[in-house]
């Protein structure tokens, strides 16, 4: 019963939310490693580089970009989970399991206050904008395009 205990709700939610999304980030990333081209790994293979160090080397700064998209998506879908916990716990128990999401449809379609669910949906805008603007400022360490 994960569903039922306070403890548990969360990380079964995180559970079925990484399940459901997995097949998406294992598309994204069969894309990236497409377009990494063979002849650099040759390369690298030729001048004596271990299996390592051409993943390290070689085909990690390649794939940084997908790395990049694939984690700026998921930082705004967590932001934005809604429908697993509306399905399975309905925001319970104890209200263990509701978030910033779930706290706006409670206001605006139990409730009826509209102004306040307005307010918090601006919230819910301008925490996303801010974490992404982060995750895009600090991209530039890692993220190589080359």
């Amino acid at each position: 019963n994960w569903l039922l205990d306070t403890r548990f709700v969360l990380p079964a939610i995180a559970l079925v939310t990484i399940w459901w999304t997995l097949g998406l980030n294992v598309v994204i990333f069969l894309a990236g490693l497409q377009n990494i081209p063979t002849v650099l790994q040759e390369a690298a293979q030729v001048d004596g580089a271990t299996k390592w160090r051409v993943f390290r080397d070689v085909t990690l700064p390649l794939l940084s970009p997908t790395i990049f998209f694939s984690v700026v998506i998921a930082v705004i879908s967590s932001l934005q989970t809604f429908d697993q916990i509306f399905v399975l716990t309905n925001g319970g128990p104890l209200d263990a399991s509701r978030t910033l999401v779930y706290h706006i449809y409670d206001l605006a379609f139990r409730n009826f206050a509209f102004g306040a669910s307005s307010a918090a949906a601006l919230f819910l805008f301008l925490l996303t904008l801010v974490v992404t603007l982060v995750q895009f400022w600090g991209q530039r360490r890692w993220v190589h395009y080359d």
